[in-house]
């Protein structure tokens, strides 16, 4: 089933509103599923970006273990916001939105990088690569297809940012 089975008069009906109501408000299935996952990166920004430590390592640290119980609390919405199980969304839209969201999350890993491995430039990329990781492990525990728990995704972590900072205080070759 999963979202392509959700409908306008399904939600309405959820949420006790006619559906005439609610397309008053959305022009259809797909603007409405488009708002809800927005809605539901905002939710995962505040999540985990609120009352993080000073020090970069451990706010990336706490920002993985919050991203991973928000994906086990909200696995439906998770699945929406990353438009899975056919879930008909305005992928530019959310992703464009997501990114904006997640500027103070790079902001943090650009810290880590000058502290950790005097760098300047290379936030974003590598902020695209712990995602990757986190949203790759999280699909795949989603799906049953690898029991991937917080413990292996904070590990996983720690050695990308390890050998991070290990490349970058390597002698040129």
């Amino acid at each position: 089933m999963g979202w392509k089975a959700v409908t306008i008069r399904a939600v309405a009906q959820q949420l006790g509103y006619t559906s005439p109501l609610l397309y008053e408000h959305f022009r259809d299935k797909e603007e409405l599923l488009t708002e809800m996952a927005i809605e539901g990166q905002a939710a995962l920004a505040k999540e985990i970006l609120t009352d993080l430590p000073a020090d970069p390592f451990p706010a990336i640290l706490s920002m993985v273990e919050r991203y991973w119980s928000f994906m086990l609390e909200n696995k439906q919405l998770y699945r929406l916001m990353n438009g899975m199980d056919g879930a008909v969304i305005e992928r530019e839209r959310v992703t464009a939105l997501a990114q904006r969201m997640f500027e103070p999350a790079t902001a943090i890993v650009q810290a880590w990088l000058l502290a950790a491995c005097c760098r300047k430039s290379g936030a974003e990329l590598l902020f695209e690569d712990l995602w990757a990781i986190l949203h790759g492990m999280a699909i795949l525990h989603l799906d049953r297809s690898v029991p991937f728990d917080v413990r292996r995704a904070r590990d996983c972590v720690s050695k990308l940012l390890i050998g991070t900072n290990q490349e970058a205080r390597a002698p040129a070759k």
